[in-house]
């Protein structure tokens, strides 16, 4: 019994209390842990925001298809307005009968020709603060009844950190058409691209991601109607080739958003019209991202339907 006393009091000596270099130590392990993971998490969070958005995209592409197996005809990317001539009693009493064919996203008109809308203009921005109006473009819109009257489907997760006062997220390819009313030259695709006709429909983009952050220094701003601000991406060269005329016209310089970053690359977001999505990479090598030329570029030929490669430092056009 002594000999085990004398043990426990000889284990009792041995302790002692931490130095000051030692918690140093303890606390800076525990910070390093938690920093890796905050960061594992977040890089978790975003992950799952990128999932969910490309899950958006698919859901509106499948929309479309939808909506093209329903009427034989793709939707328009915006909202057009037209003249029919009404001859159902006969050509002398014939008469012109205005309509409307709704985008993707619809506009606010009042029924009158040209289109008005309360803001002045047919399109309405994804920023508009007006949220009747902003509620009134997506449900009267021409895809709304076949994503399930699911709001959340027109939003990013990340766009709603960027901009809580964004609408929607995204933008469809001008071309399959929109509004013919400020000096646009349309043409007699009216009824919109036939569903079953469409070539390359594995090429051609359908819908990308609104630039909100990222590479490139086209963000759309403000929350007034505009060519910037609606829901028609005008790539570079849309209104080439004697599809436009006049003062009015605009050679679209806008481009796909790199909003979704993983470790230094910033990569973009799109869906094609047969329905699969794909992910770019915006930068250039490792981590200086491309340039707004390069973005718009690269915008032109998805939207267009060229196939393309990445050569190291910039994206190419296949011949």
């Amino acid at each position: 019994m002594k000999t085990s006393l004398s043990t426990s009091t000889s284990f009792l000596h041995l302790k002692r209390a931490f130095t000051l270099i030692e918690l140093l130590v303890v606390i800076g392990i525990l910070g390093i842990l938690m920093g890796i993971l905050v960061t594992t998490l977040g890089g978790s969070q975003d992950s799952a925001k990128a999932v969910k958005c490309l899950a958006n995209m698919r859901n509106l592409a499948m929309a479309v298809q939808a909506y093209g197996t329903a009427t034989a005809h793709f939707p328009h990317a915006g909202s057009i307005e037209k003249m029919n001539m009404d001859v159902s009693e006969g050509k002398r009493n014939s008469r012109l009968v205005y309509n409307e064919v709704r985008g993707w996203i619809s506009w606010a008109s009042e029924g009158k020709y040209p289109a008005q809308s309360k803001g002045g203009c047919p399109e309405i921005s994804f920023m508009t603060s007006d949220e009747d109006l902003a509620k009134l473009a997506i449900t009267n819109g021409a895809l709304w009844r076949y994503v399930g009257g699911d709001m959340s489907v027109y939003t990013c997760p990340l766009h709603g950190n960027a901009n809580k006062q964004a609408k929607w997220s995204y933008f469809m390819n001008a071309f399959f058409g929109w509004n013919a009313s400020e000096g646009f030259a349309y043409g007699p695709r009216h009824a919109g691209i036939e569903y079953q006709n469409l070539r390359d429909s594995d090429k051609i983009l359908l819908f990308a991601e609104i630039p909100f952050q990222g590479p490139g220094d086209w963000f759309p701003s403000g929350e007034g109607a505009s060519d910037e601000t609606d829901c028609i991406l005008q790539y570079k060269g849309c209104n080439k080739g004697g599809a436009a005329s006049g003062p009015k016209r605009r050679d679209g310089n806008e481009h796909i958003g790199c909003n979704h970053k993983i470790g230094k690359t910033w990569y973009a977001h799109v869906v094609y019209a047969d329905g699969h999505t794909e992910k770019f990479a915006c930068n250039q090598g490792k981590s200086a991202p491309l340039g707004s030329n390069e973005l718009r570029e690269l915008t032109t030929w998805l939207c267009q339907g060229k196939a393309v490669t990445f050569k190291g430092n910039r994206y190419e056009e296949l011949k």
